[in-house]
């Protein structure tokens, strides 16, 4: 074979992968069409214009669809986030809200923008393929995680990747939680042995979805909450708001409306005098001015860091008297370290305060960060915490059972797991059935302040949980049913025996015949692989098993 003919082989091999290579960038440089007649000679001058840029596109999104400002100045803080040279943690944002709630239509917007990696559908496994039907040799051209590297990675509709049976969604949040280290991934299988990649594979994530099922909250709470969410507010229009939006343009044209302005914004965003083009990334960069930032933004931002770890940390309670719940306790809180959420708070106020052109934190920069600690938290441990707020940081059992609508006993555990994520201090009474009060401890007094209700901007999350229910065909459990399952890496654990040891896990076995033995010495009447109902009496732990339905 000829040199020319070995050539022509190897191009031949290896055409589908060039021709994808090329269609993405082909469709990432259709927007890159940057007027160099309009380069700004100094850096105040880029700033004054770029904020007559934003205001255009603000006015443009409140004049066709007002519901979509909050969420695109979100996504475009995620992507600028790209534009720091000092962050390199990805941030992976989802947006949560019902179904026609405009989710997805934020995102669409940014599709054909450059440095954009877009998909309507994945599985975590194509972050590192190890597919049969593909060659070993082939494999680079389809894994996902070199075609993220230093993009925003678009993914409009993760709602089914959240509704996975549990085993295939610890599997799959365990790839993503790995992934948001930014440092690569690596796997083996039997059929493409150790394949993967290390080093520095910074990106940022906007996806979309309904809810976010309790599970998820539980299993990110053992691998690692490195998931960040976004509740859009509800679309409560009057039968005025549909008249008018029939009579006004077609959904169409405001879209492309909003979409000329974003282009416009974004390509001058580019622009910035000071960002230069970092070798690796091919992005530009420009270098953070820390000395600039407020040191009281900074402060805020480390009490939203350590208010977010004790608002999502996992504790198992359970009932302790009487079969009707009277009273709980609780095991340790399983409570991450604040250090992380702090960064990525900081990082998405840094992008918040590029879109706007400037390289330094201010208090204006902290809306964003507030609202995604209101949203990233469980909606029930949010809902609990605002009563807090408004009741001006005390709570009795007889508030919580009028405002919630819960029985006295659910009250009590709500006050018991609280306490337990060492949000709150419990005043203990005498008897179980006297009246508790629950005090937020003093470390989160900033929260009761107007700065607080100031800056929130009055963003109340919502609870989208009857759509889920809707969606998946299944209820969401309620707030007296909400007790973190036990996650076990063995095929049997027994129930009475984390019960006996406060939730921790004692007896577990693989073998199904040594696991009915040892039932057999508790001497319990009950089935070894009980069901809700069986659960539900004895007050054991669910492990999310087939049997206990």
């Amino acid at each position: 074979m000829t040199g020319l003919d070995d050539r022509w082989n190897k191009e031949f091999h290896n055409k589908d992968a060039n021709d994808d290579v090329k269609q993405e960038q082909e469709r990432n440089e259709k927007e890159i069409d940057l007027d160099l007649t309009i380069v700004p000679s100094t850096y105040e001058q880029w700033t004054t214009k770029l904020l007559e840029k934003r205001k255009n596109l603000e006015v443009t999104i409140k004049k066709n669809i007002p519901q979509l400002w909050l969420s695109i100045q979100l996504i475009i803080s995620v992507k600028c986030i790209l534009n720091i040279t000092e962050c390199t943690l990805p941030l992976m944002m989802i947006l949560l809200g019902a179904a026609s709630s405009l989710k997805t239509v934020p995102i669409e917007m940014f599709r054909k923008w450059n440095n954009i990696f877009y998909t309507d559908n994945f599985s975590a496994k194509a972050m590192v393929s190890h597919s049969t039907a593909v060659k070993k040799e082939q494999l680079p051209d389809i894994d996902m995680l070199p075609k993220i590297k230093y993009k925003l990675f678009l993914a409009p509709e993760l709602s089914p990747l959240f509704t996975k049976k549990d085993d295939e969604l610890v599997e799959i949040l365990g790839i993503m939680t790995r992934i948001a280290d930014g440092r690569g991934y690596e796997s083996d299988t039997g059929a493409h042995g150790h394949r993967g990649y290390v080093g520095d594979y910074m990106f940022t994530m906007v996806g979309a979805a309904i809810d976010i099922p309790y599970k998820v909250h539980k299993y990110l709470g053992f691998l690692g909450p490195k998931l960040y969410f976004f509740r859009l507010p509800k679309l409560n229009k009057t039968e005025d708001d549909y008249f008018n939006q029939l009579r006004d343009n077609p959904f169409n044209v405001k879209f492309k409306n909003i979409q000329e302005a974003l282009k416009d914004y974004l390509k001058y965003l580019e622009l910035c005098p000071k960002m230069e083009i970092d070798e690796n990334s091919k992005l530009g960069k420009i270098v953070w001015d820390s000395d600039r930032d407020d040191t009281e933004s900074l402060r805020i931002i480390i009490r939203l860091g350590k208010l977010l770890a004790h608002l999502r940390a996992v504790v198992p309670t359970w009932e302790t008297y009487g079969s009707q719940g009277s009273d709980y306790a609780y095991a340790t809180a399983m409570k991450e370290e604040p250090d992380r959420a702090m960064e990525q708070l900081r990082n998405l106020a840094r992008g918040f305060a590029l879109s706007k052109g400037r390289n330094y934190i201010t208090k204006e920069d902290l809306s964003l960060p507030i609202k995604v600690v209101l949203s990233t938290a469980s909606i029930d441990r949010v809902n609990i915490f605002d009563l807090l707020i408004a009741h001006k940081g005390t709570l009795t059992t007889s508030i919580i059972t009028s405002s919630l609508n819960r029985s006295a006993p659910t009250a009590r555990r709500i006050m018991v797991e609280l306490k337990a994520v060492d949000l709150v201090d419990l005043e203990e009474s005498e008897t179980q059935t006297d009246e508790k009060t629950i005090k937020l401890k003093d470390e989160f007094d900033w929260f009761l302040s107007e700065e607080f209700s100031k800056l929130r901007e009055g963003f109340i999350p919502t609870d989208n949980t009857e759509e889920l229910n809707e969606y998946t065909g299944k209820d969401e459990p309620s707030l007296k049913e909400k007790i973190p399952l036990i996650t076990s890496s063995y095929d049997f654990s027994c129930y009475k025996c984390v019960k006996d040891n406060h939730g921790t896990p004692v007896y577990e076995t693989n073998s199904k015949r040594d696991y009915e033995t040892h039932w057999l010495t508790h001497n319990v009447k009950t089935t070894s692989y009980p069901g809700k109902a069986d659960l539900e009496f004895h007050g054991w732990v669910p492990q999310g098993k087939e049997w206990e339905v």
